[in-house]
């Protein structure tokens, strides 16, 4: 049991560096060109998202595809981990004053700890699975 802990531990944190940096590429691309915080910041996660619902569904938690409805859940705990992330971005930068590339570190960070929380414990969880 603890070795598949780990494993799937393991593998979402791979998946996660590999979504960080995709997602902190696209941000700084953007941040690069002029765009603001919070729109590089949408569209750095939008593409950690699309990433990690591919990766994360076939490769972390093993599945061949997810239901419509466990799409949807996929979806809604990407939201609310991202919407965890703005707040950071936006605390980080406007109560602490840190520079922007710290903030979009601090905040992607949250985003990826709560994702994996939610996605384990919600969507990908043993005994819920079972039921399906």
């Amino acid at each position: 049991m603890l070795n598949q802990i780990y494993r799937t531990f393991s593998m979402y944190i791979m998946v996660g560096i590999l979504n960080t940096f995709s997602s902190l590429a696209i941000i700084f691309f953007m941040l690069y060109f002029g765009f603001s915080d919070a729109i590089s910041n949408f569209f750095g996660i939008v593409g950690g998202i699309l990433q990690s619902i591919v990766l994360n569904t076939k490769f972390t938690f093993r599945q061949e595809q997810l239901k419509f409805y466990k799409s949807l859940y996929f979806f809604l705990i990407l939201l609310i981990s991202y919407l965890i992330n703005l707040i950071a971005l936006t605390i980080s930068i406007n109560y602490f004053g840190f520079s922007s590339p710290l903030a979009q570190f601090i905040g992607i960070t949250c985003y990826v700890a709560s994702s994996f929380l939610f996605l384990n414990i919600f969507l990908f969880n043993k005994s819920i699975q079972k039921e399906d």
